[in-house]
């Protein structure tokens, strides 16, 4: 088998790390160069995802949806596989997998594959298997076979540490954007494995509420219940799940929010799939004055008028709090929604929330 279709398949490979979409073409290009119709990356975890050439997509699918993986023979060499070894049916499964296993009677068949090679690689904490698919008609992988895949190895254990790096800036740019805008925002797997969080978030840290071993710890039982419960639905949906309700100890209540991170950026980096939001419920802030005075051109007395109109209160109450006459609280409003071109008071309020 000439080498030189395999190091072009390595190279499209490195392609598809830096740009996502480029992963189809790569792998079909790989199982092509061993004489394949196809080759795939997947975990042991299914949990982590996996890629595969289009044309191979749905036998996958059902691979996993229909618990095909759980009675697959050749995952006896997974411990050989995290050694090193490039591995072909020869070296894990038997005559009699072949002659009465539902794997190889069933599934191949249907999905119009026959013959296996496999070499693992490990992203970070993470391990995968990189592996070649023959079509029906092929022939068995042989040991020269598995000799030009041994060549692979070194651009696997290059690639496995270059999609670690990618994700852990990845994950570090989204966090990092979010905390310019004062979001605190959390970085986690499906299973609830958290990957990272941001500055924001670590300040919410505390006894009620707290990261350790990875992981999230509730103190209350009932929200750390629903925390459980919202995470699934989140994994379980195709969409945004739900949120949850943290009570803390003499500190504002928190409201997390679970969202599902978009397929381009989960593509980028196996793993990682929730983001969850965090925020205190506190009461309606101050809009800040010099803010509202610079924007509109309010004087300071217009300006006290509008941030307390902004955090919720009545204009009687905002007459009481600033001492003055309600007709002259009125004449205040009548300018504020002069210089802000709005109507009603709640048109001002829906301006004025976000001026913090």
């Amino acid at each position: 088998m000439k080498t030189q279709p395999l190091a072009l398949a390595a190279s499209a490979l490195w392609e598809a790390a830096i740009e996502p979409s480029r992963w189809s073409d790569a792998l079909g290009q790989l199982g092509a160069a061993m004489d394949g119709i196809g080759a795939c990356i997947l975990s042991p975890n299914p949990k982590l995802g996996w890629l595969v050439n289009r044309d191979l997509a749905e036998p996958f699918e059902a691979y996993f949806k229909d618990g095909w993986e759980a009675l697959d023979p050749r995952r006896r060499g997974l411990s050989r596989l995290r050694q090193g070894q490039v591995l072909i049916d020869d070296d894990v499964v038997t005559p009699d997998d072949i002659r009465t296993s539902p794997f190889f009677n069933e599934l191949l068949p249907q999905a119009g594959f026959t013959w296996w090679m496999g070499a693992g690689f490990h992203s970070g904490e993470n391990f995968y298997c990189l592996a070649v698919q023959r079509g029906t008609g092929g022939k068995k992988f042989t040991t020269d076979d598995k000799a030009t895949f041994e060549g692979l190895q070194p651009t696997l254990s290059h690639l496995g540490r270059l999609l670690d790096g990618m994700q852990k800036e990845t994950i570090s740019a989204t966090l990092s954007a979010l905390d310019s805008l004062s979001h605190a925002a959390v970085c986690m797997t499906d299973d609830g494995k958290i990957l990272d969080w941001n500055m924001n978030a670590e300040k919410l840290l505390d006894r009620d509420f707290d990261i350790r071993n990875r992981r999230i710890v509730i103190e209350d039982k009932r929200a750390a219940a629903q925390f459980a419960s919202a995470l699934q639905t989140c994994v379980d949906m195709v969409h945004d799940g739900g949120f949850v309700i943290v009570p803390r100890i003499n500190k504002h209540s928190l409201l997390l929010r679970f969202s599902k991170l978009h397929p381009v950026v989960r593509c980028s980096f196996f793993g990682a799939s929730i983001l969850v939001s965090i925020r205190e419920i506190a009461p309606p802030a101050v809009a800040d004055r010099t803010i509202l005075m610079q924007t509109f051109d309010l004087t300071q007395a217009e300006a006290h008028v509008a941030s307390l109109l902004a955090s919720g209160r009545s204009l009687d109450d905002a007459a009481k709090l600033l001492a003055i006459s309600k007709d002259t609280a009125r004449s205040h409003l009548k300018a504020i929604f002069a210089k802000t071109a709005t109507h009603r008071q709640g048109e001002l309020v829906a301006l004025l929330s976000g001026i913090r």
